[in-house]
């Protein structure tokens, strides 16, 4: 059994409300001192990246209902962003506490989160009082090595930042596959990949930083398997760099919007798009262009990019944008634009019923066909995204068509969610949002949509190659939580 590394503890004495958030003088500087430590032969490179680590660990603590639920964290940038677990986080603010000292000699710093990507089990939170804060610098994992030494830091059982150590003992290990030899048979799996290590980690380890030698993180702490020793797994800091703007998503929070996109085969700051009337477009940012600084400050990576816009965009001030074109470095000067929501594509369903259309197909697929080159076998009315009606008898070897309208009720940030086993992929008025396809067990994606009331055309494909299958279609609002999609919010148009 695979289990997250969160923790709870019972909640009496401490109340959220009146702690005031006070940094420690050990959590106040700025970088890692290389130094204060004495030339001996006790200090070894591994006591070295903990005493340049341990600064920037944080332990979380989140009030629920008279429990406290503990977990760990890395803050990764001065500014006081802190990488954890999305899991960790019930509720969207909580209590930290910094570095290694005593819990006794330190006070509670308040924290609020900043993003989510809930099926990727990773958050950002901000530390609220005023940096700068030492950080663990944010690595790859493409080069992670099996054997190489890492540390794992974290707050195991609520007790404050605990430091262990071992090895690499898989640099890729799939997520939900049954064995190594059955996945054999699968070329297109798609399924998530995690480093599995085996230095000591326990409740209250999620979120923690797994670090190697250099002193760069290069996981996130997810969880283990109960039954066996010694196997511990973290997110690939890859992961986090590729989905970093799906975690903080700064233009839908700020309702601001800039107009860049990032090539997503890279980490890095290159510009794949430059959106058509975009304050980007009207700075002179064009495709091609690096990214390396905003208001005068340094960009490591898409990460950095993101938290700046974050904290930033809301000012409504302008951006003074440094970049590299041809080898030549410019800056620029980006005015930010209001976001308008994605308007409907019908206003009223006076010509709609309910239901989607549902168009069905047989065949082996280890990708999602081409369904225009495709003739269905049957073609029904679906009340909703459920797969037992949609697939009736046929158990294996099929794909799947829906397409209809989804009502959008109220204004705001809506997440929407696709869990399929097998492949999946999701259009919201022609545009792709949701891609989960591949040969997978069940599995999650979600993406956050800003969206004005009304029906939103939909289109939901689906795929089953063999074994368990499963589709949800799943929506949380902006005043509720995530629940199934249900009958009342979908329609089609009569043929």
């Amino acid at each position: 059994m695979v289990f997250g590394f969160s923790d709870r503890r019972f909640f009496a004495t401490v109340v959220l409300g009146s702690v005031v958030g006070v940094l420690t003088a050990a959590s106040a500087g700025v970088a890692q001192d290389p130094g204060g430590l004495p030339e001996s032969p006790r200090v070894t490179p591994l006591v070295r990246v903990i005493h340049n680590s341990e600064r920037a660990v944080v332990s979380l603590f989140v009030p629920m209902e008279g429990q406290l639920v503990s977990g760990s964290g890395t803050i990764i940038h001065a500014a006081g962003f802190v990488l954890t677990n999305n899991h960790v986080l019930p509720k969207d603010d909580g209590l930290a506490l910094i570095g290694a000292d005593l819990p006794e000699q330190q006070r509670p710093e308040r924290f609020r989160v900043v993003g989510r990507l809930p099926e990727k089990d990773l958050a950002i939170v901000k530390l609220l009082s005023n940096g700068p804060f030492p950080v663990v610098p944010l690595g790859r994992s493409d080069d992670v090595m099996n054997g190489e030494q890492v540390v794992v830091a974290g707050n195991p059982g609520g007790r404050g930042a605990v430091f262990t150590s071992g090895i690499i003992s898989a640099r890729n290990v799939l997520s939900g596959a049954p064995n190594a030899l059955v996945m054999t048979n699968y070329r297109n799996s798609r399924r998530d990949t995690y480093i599995q290590f085996d230095a000591a980690s326990n409740g209250g380890n999620s979120g923690g930083g797994l670090i190697n030698m250099e002193g760069n993180l290069i996981g996130v702490v997810w969880g283990g398997i109960r039954q066996e020793q010694n196997v511990g797994y973290a997110i690939p800091a890859d992961v986090v760099h590729q989905l970093a703007e799906e975690i903080v998503e700064p233009e839908l929070q700020s309702r601001r919007a800039v107009g860049v996109t990032l090539k997503p085969e890279t980490i890095g700051l290159m510009v794949n798009e430059v959106v058509d009337e975009s304050a980007a477009e009207a700075a002179g940012i064009q495709a091609g262009d690096e990214l390396i600084s905003v208001n005068g400050e340094s960009l490591r990576n898409r990460v950095d990019w993101n938290l700046a816009l974050y904290r930033l965009l809301p000012t409504g001030h302008p951006l003074r944008v440094g970049l590299k074109r041809g080898g030549e470095r410019h800056e620029v000067e980006i005015r930010s634009k209001e976001l308008q929501p994605t308007q409907p594509t019908l206003t009223d369903a006076e010509s709609l019923k309910p239901g989607l259309r549902c168009r069905f197909y047989h065949g082996r697929y280890s990708l999602l066909p081409n369904f225009a080159d495709l003739t269905p076998e049957r073609e029904t009315i679906v009340g909703t995204v459920n797969l037992s009606e949609i697939r009736q008898d046929r158990t294996d070897e099929f794909a799947v068509e829906l397409t209809g309208y989804l009502r959008v009720t109220q204004p705001g940030l809506h997440r929407i969610t696709v869990l399929s086993d097998d492949g999946s992929k999701l259009f919201l008025n022609d545009r792709e949002i949701i891609d989960n396809d591949g040969n997978h067990h069940p599995q999650p994606r979600s993406r956050l949509v800003y969206a004005a009331p009304g029906l939103h055309q939909l289109r939901l494909l689906y795929f089953e190659g063999n074994g368990f299958e499963e589709l949800q279609l799943l929506l949380q609002t902006p005043d509720g939580k995530q629940q199934p999609v249900t009958a009342e919010l979908l329609w089609h148009k009569p043929e």
